[in-house]
């Protein structure tokens, strides 16, 4: 089945006109817990159900993609433009084929929406204007009337208003956008918000628990005709209740079960019709053997999900909306854990879980009934919530292509040299201009010195790039090591605000512990002591300061440009006493790196390409080449670990042979062996001041996706 009848038959379960019934509520049904905000939807429109949990306190998600073969796919986490989460809204918001994101916040006093389409690249959060105060539920649903389009509007519960604390905010979509439409007093504030169709074929209308001062009630408000209309209610409800919803009695009309986190006791209502009318009925009441933590509809609707107690064990039990739950197995959170939630996700569901301690998911794993017992999914480890900066990539490459088209570079021949300032700062660097080229990378067998890791010997297809006439020294890489220094160059050296906001969003270093030159020197110098991560961080930032987009080179790359046009054991031939004219090694170096571009340059004008300080490359180290063989074009052996990635050049405390064009090794996590933070720093190594790098600038710009591949090749941690 191709995608567009994928996702013209997920369309259509939604709205419960297959007779999927239990699709239709719990495709994009949203459960509260103290921390997070956990929901469901198909967010990429391939007609698989997709998994969202939000923390609540920093208002970051994280992702879980349904997979073709029924597990779910984790990305890292992403930022929803608010914090302190108190709602999040799923529906059709942007396009009719997917779901996308609400999110609110009362005491940040914010709405934003966003697009989850791309499971590779976050799209930034875009601002709801809001004139009342204190959004605290949000629910995508058709609102009728004037202007009515075939995407979801939003209807919004507030809590701080005056004279009328609670009111109901109606939004109109108008297609990108969202316009207010009308303000109704409300009865008081609205938790577990909801858009459900009450019956097969039926709109959703917007249901939730509305809290009362001595008990609370559930209602379902139809805003078909522009304002809320009261379907059904259901008051006398405990306060604090909470609830969830299926078909668990597999009629067309839905079922609904309450319950109050912490109580052994739940409650099951059935939605039949009376006189073409919806009414609530037949309250049946459970008592569990332990305390329901969090009450979930999984298993297509006919099956409930129960964490119980603190959330050490959690169960799941067959329900026919009858008779009492009936058991069919218990899972325990491993380690002394604790399950936060769980969600359903297609044929599967998924359990949360974190350390006791924990105020967010840090662990998750997917399960699915068989009919005689649970198949489990591969255990891992959620994305984490540490600050990250690929909300900054969408902008840096608009910027980029902005730039590149502004610049009327459009092929090899409109690529010429250049000298660059810093934005914000008199820092410059130099860029050479180097054409593509097809070379033999590696050494013969027969070349003095050579290494078992540097062969076999291949044909290599390098396309149009520039790359940095030097290392990169000090002087820039100071820039973005010292964040607070760099700002207040800007008083002297005005740059673009907007430019600013979004190069101040990528992570910047750790900062050091000590003075990182070692005493060797700094203005003029190579930069060195970072990671390759934080060389790749570099990159990202430069790219977002002067809308060129710069990465470390590939190997590839770094050997083509060494070698510029040479098959000889250095890019001046094959004699190395003659290195000294080009080189800082251990024969002069006197034990310490140089300024750069004081020896003499190679046939393409690259200066210190042999010696001086190694240099890092974007490529995982294998000690052969077999393992990019079958990429004869821009080959690059993307890491898969922390350690090792390549280095290039030989250095200032390294013999002649380390320093041939085709000499090469491998980082290693000993580097980072005196590094004094706990855990080890992302950032800084102590025990290699001989590694630096070199600036690569593509003729060819990729898409954000790639961008951001690029900028994180070291994958970050050990």
């Amino acid at each position: 089945m191709g995608k567009a009848a994928l996702t013209k038959l997920n369309r259509l379960a939604r709205l419960g006109l297959l007779g999927l019934a239990s699709s239709s509520v719990a495709l994009a049904f949203v459960h509260e817990t103290k921390y997070e905000l956990i929901g469901s939807g198909d967010f990429d429109g391939d007609g698989s159900q997709d998994v969202i949990v939000v923390d609540r306190a920093s208002g970051k998600y994280r992702l879980g993609y349904g997979q073709p073969g029924g597990d779910v796919k984790w990305v890292n986490h992403r930022l929803s433009g608010v914090k302190g989460a108190t709602g999040l809204g799923i529906g059709r918001l942007i396009d009719t084929d997917h779901d996308a994101l609400a999110f609110c916040a009362a005491d940040d006093n914010s709405i934003t929406f966003v697009s989850a389409a791309d499971a590779g690249v976050p799209e930034k959060a875009v601002p709801v204007m809001f004139l009342s105060l204190g959004p605290s539920s949000v629910v995508a649903v058709d609102v009728g009337g004037d202007g009515n389009t075939a995407l979801d509007d939003l209807v919004v519960g507030s809590v701080y208003n005056d004279p009328t604390p609670n009111l109901l905010n109606v939004f109109r979509n108008t297609g990108g956008d969202f316009e207010g439409l009308d303000d109704f007093d409300d009865i008081g504030p609205v938790r577990w918000a909801n858009a459900l169709p009450l019956k097969t074929g039926a709109s959703p209308v917007m249901t939730g628990i509305w809290r009362g001062k001595d008990s609370d009630t559930f209602r379902a408000l139809d805003f078909s005709a522009g304002k809320p209309v009261s379907v059904v209610e259901l008051p006398g409800l405990p306060s604090g209740a909470a609830f969830t919803a299926g078909h668990f009695r597999g009629q067309e009309t839905a079922d609904l079960v309450f319950y109050v986190p912490g109580s052994n006791t739940l409650q099951a209502v059935s939605v039949t019709e009376a006189g073409g009318k919806c009414v609530l009925s037949g309250v049946r009441t459970f008592e569990l053997e332990a305390p329901a933590k969090l009450v979930v509809t999984v298993g297509g609707g006919s099956q409930l999900l129960i964490i119980q107690g603190e959330g050490a064990t959690a169960g799941l039990f067959a329900f026919d909306g009858e008779n009492a739950p009936k058991s069919l197995h218990t899972f325990e959170a491993r380690g002394g854990d604790l399950y936060f939630g769980a969600a359903p996700a297609g044929s599967r569901f998924c359990l949360f879980s974190g350390a006791d301690y924990s105020r967010f998911t840090t662990h998750q794993q997917s399960f699915a009934w068989n009919g005689s017992g649970i198949d489990a999914g591969v255990f891992g480890k959620m994305a984490d919530l540490a600050d990250s900066d690929d909300a900054t990539v969408p902008d840096i490459h608009k910027h980029i292509v902005e730039v590149l088209a502004q610049e009327g570079i459009r092929a090899a021949a409109d690529m010429k040299n250049y000298t660059n300032t810093v934005p914000g700062s008199v820092a410059t660097y130099a860029m050479i201009a180097l054409p593509g080229g097809e070379f033999v990378m590696g050494s013969p067998a027969n070349e003095p010195g050579r290494g078992e890791d540097e062969g076999p010997q291949h044909k290599v297809k390098v396309s149009p790039f520039w790359m940095g006439q030097f290392e990169v020294t000090w002087n820039e890489y100071e820039l973005f090591m010292y964040p607070d220094d760099e700002k207040k160059l800007r008083n002297n050296y005005p740059t673009d605000e907007t430019i600013n906001k979004v190069s101040d969003g990528v992570t910047r270093p750790s900062k050091p512990y000590t003075e990182m030159s070692f005493g060797m020197g700094r203005d003029g110098y190579p930069a060195i002591c970072m990671t390759q991560h934080a060389a790749n961080k570099f990159c990202h930032w430069l790219s977002a300061k002067t809308g060129h987009f710069y990465r470390l080179p590939t190997e590839a790359e770094w050997e083509y440009a060494c070698r510029a046009g040479t098959t000889t054991a250095y890019s001046f031939g094959d004699d190395p006493s003659q290195l000294p004219q080009y080189a800082w090694f251990e024969d002069n170096g006197d034990f310490k790196y140089q300024k750069v571009g004081k020896k003499k340059p190679n046939p393409w004008g690259l200066y210190d390409m042999h010696g001086n300080v190694w240099e890092y490359c974007l490529d995982q180290y294998a000690d052969s080449y077999e393992v990019v063989l079958d990429q004869p074009v821009n080959p690059w052996n993307k890491a898969t670990k922390p350690y090792p990635h390549v280095a290039r050049g030989g250095s200032y405390d390294d013999m002649a042979s380390s320093l041939r064009s085709a000499a090469r090794r491998g980082s290693d996590p000993t580097w980072k062996m005196r590094d004094p933070q706990l855990p080890k720093s992302i950032w800084w190594f102590s025990d290699a001041p001989w590694v630096g790098f070199r600036l690569v600038r593509p003729l060819e710009i990729p898409g954000p996706e790639k961008l951001q591949q690029y900028w994180t090749s070291g994958v970050e941690k050990e």
